[in-house]
């Protein structure tokens, strides 16, 4: 059998000659920067830092004259303004009705009706209904219809509820003052292509 002739292999462990060299030279760096930072010339370092005047004197003060008063203005003004700011600035948001004050009408005395007709009932306040948008099974469903409805300028909530052992969640508009104002949100959601049913 031939063998081959010419091609040796190259010796291996050169590795480890190299990683020595290393190790050597970054001690020997570190060293010599130490001993420059405890023997070297402090002069320049000595040059940057601020150093007292030695014949600056501390002025005397007037001891004879009348205490100067603090300014009242600095003592006056509070450290926060939010105090005075936040009142000045309120933000009505869409679709939100402040409750008003019950001043009711006075209703008519009982006595002036014919006798045998009963007085009609008259809505109250709340009480022309709820408007449901829909009722999902899957809440990722009943939140995207909020965010549409939201984008609209509509305050909606979601309710969940058991039906047939089955959860539902129901997205609902209201109570609204009354049937004039349900009816014109249920005919801008249908404009806006959103079914709406009314729920007492």
């Amino acid at each position: 059998m031939a063998g081959r002739h010419g091609k040796h292999q190259a010796r291996r462990g050169g590795g480890m000659k190299y990683g020595l060299v290393l190790v050597l030279g970054l001690l020997l760096g570190l060293g010599l920067a130490a001993a420059y930072l405890v023997f070297g010339d402090r002069e320049p370092l000595d040059a940057l830092l601020p150093r007292p005047d030695p014949q600056a004197r501390a002025q005397p003060t007037p001891r004879d004259s009348e205490p100067v008063a603090q300014e009242p203005a600095a003592a006056a003004r509070p450290s926060f303004d939010f105090y005075t700011l936040l009142p000045e600035r309120q933000v009505e948001l869409p679709g939100v009705a402040e409750p008003e004050s019950p001043a009711t009408p006075a209703a008519p005395p009982a006595a002036a009706l014919p006798p045998g007709q009963a007085p009609a009932a008259s809505p109250s306040p709340g009480q022309a209904g709820l408007l449901q948008a829909g009722a999902f099974s899957s809440a990722a469903d009943a939140e995207a219809m909020r965010a549409r409805l939201a984008l609209l300028g509509r305050v909606a909530r979601i309710e969940t509820v058991q039906v047939d052992g089955r959860t539902l969640h129901r997205v609902r508009l209201g109570p609204f003052a009354d049937v004039a104002e349900r009816q014109a949100a249920q005919q801008a959601l249908a404009e806006a292509g959103i079914p709406a049913t009314v729920v007492r």
